[in-house]
């Protein structure tokens, strides 16, 4: 995407929040873009969890309690690695580690008082009181990781990029769930590229 790290192909807002680690966990390549309170306003006005006025209200609430705004991104940084680690455990088919669902079930507890249920012009669905507290993105990411891991159908579709160089996750939507990359224009490209190298060499090497 233009003028941003953000990019939103996991077909799941968490999986989308899972992924704002950029390469792969744990390697020299990992990137982290969440480094900032304003970082995490920016991803939450693109996933479409707040509007223009509500980003300009929570950044100015955020400079006048800077530690109650750091506390909040350490929080959801900690969801972060909770919600990949489930979500990556079941797409190696993995069973999902008993801490990781106490952390999922306390992130449930502390945040689905901001729950609502709300008209919509097909009738009802879910929604979010619009309290305009620092941590107002957290429950509706959530929701979507409760969501998910409660889907049976939706779980064996789960992935996780075939590259060694990132482990964004994804929702396989193909037909004969063939997906392997997160994205084929980066992650499948360069391992296109990497096998024909590696093909060409040893044909020299002949």
């Amino acid at each position: 995407m233009d003028n941003t790290p953000f990019e939103f192909i996991g077909g799941s807002l968490c999986l989308d929040f899972a992924n704002t680690v950029g390469g792969a966990r744990n390697q020299a390549n990992a990137t982290d873009q969440l480094t900032s309170y304003t970082d995490l306003l920016h991803w939450s006005r693109e996933a479409g969890l707040i509007g223009d006025t509500a980003f300009n209200h929570l950044q100015t609430k955020a400079l006048n309690d800077v530690s109650r705004a750091n506390d909040v991104l350490a929080e959801v940084k900690t969801l972060r690695e909770a919600i990949y680690r489930i979500f990556s455990d079941i797409a190696r088919g993995n069973t999902v580690d008993d801490t990781l669902l106490l952390d999922l079930n306390k992130a449930i507890g502390q945040s689905f008082h901001h729950a609502r249920i709300v008209r919509t012009p097909d009738g009802y669905a879910w929604g979010w009181k619009q309290d305009m507290s620092l941590d107002t993105m957290e429950a509706p990411i959530v929701r979507s990781a409760a969501d998910l891991l409660t889907a049976p159908s939706t779980l064996s579709r789960i992935r996780e990029c075939a590259s060694d160089h990132c482990t964004w996750l994804f929702l396989d939507e193909t037909k004969n769930r063939s997906r392997r990359w997160c994205n084929m224009r980066t992650c499948g490209n360069a391992s296109k590229v990497h096998r024909y190298r590696a093909r060409h060499t040893g044909n020299a090497e002949v």
